[in-house]
């Protein structure tokens, strides 16, 4: 049996007036991500984390040529998907406040506005990574790769007995690397690792 939007995100569609939750089709509401603009006022912390499920969910939709109906199906079957955000259970539960949540959510979908990013609009950014001279300046290299941030995992982790955790030079992916982190620890030493790492991420 399928869910209805109202099912999936209700703290999201309340902020949604009802003409246009009347009017809109899905097709227009998935052009260029038109639905997070129908979005009025402020979300609560619950609220925004259905929006990041949204969007995740949103990304994956791919409209067929059939006549659009007011109806949201994010697999073929009308089950609601699976998110494609891989690590939200380790991210939203972590003792950590919302804003750095958020944050590491925008980074690990590669939405944070370094180098790569401004280059690709055509705005002005630096050339090389400031940090360690290296060309790659995505956010991906300053969280893993880049060796300044290599030095401060290293210094937290060997704190934790984790020197073996260290991100690598070939690490190209936050999340990967913050799973592989916390595959083989005892679960009750997760939750309290997924914290430093988040809080990490952001020094």
């Amino acid at each position: 049996m399928g869910h209805s939007l109202v099912d999936i995100a209700p703290r999201v569609v309340e902020r949604v007036q009802a003409r246009i939750q009347s009017t809109r089709t899905v097709a227009e509401g998935l052009q260029n991500q038109n639905w997070a603009d129908d979005i009025q006022g402020g979300l609560c912390l619950i609220g925004l984390y259905e929006y990041f499920q949204l969007w995740d969910s949103a990304a994956e939709i791919l409209l067929s040529n059939e006549e659009d109906v007011h109806t949201w199906k994010l697999e073929a079957s009308g089950q609601a998907g699976a998110t494609t955000f891989e690590p939200w259970r380790r991210l939203w539960k972590a003792w950590v406040p919302p804003k750095c949540k958020i944050f590491l959510w925008l980074a690990i979908r590669n939405r944070c506005w370094t180098a790569d990013r401004l280059a690709r609009r055509g705005l002005p950014h630096l050339e090389q990574c400031p940090l360690c001279d290296q060309t790659d300046q995505t956010v991906q290299h300053l969280l893993t790769t880049c060796v300044l941030a290599r030095e401060f995992w290293s210094r937290v982790l060997s704190k934790l007995n984790l020197e073996d955790r260290v991100p690598t030079l070939e690490e190209d992916c936050f999340a990967n690397w913050w799973r592989r982190v916390v595959n083989k620890i005892p679960k009750e030493m997760k939750k309290g690792l997924n914290t430093v790492i988040i809080l990490g991420a952001l020094c």
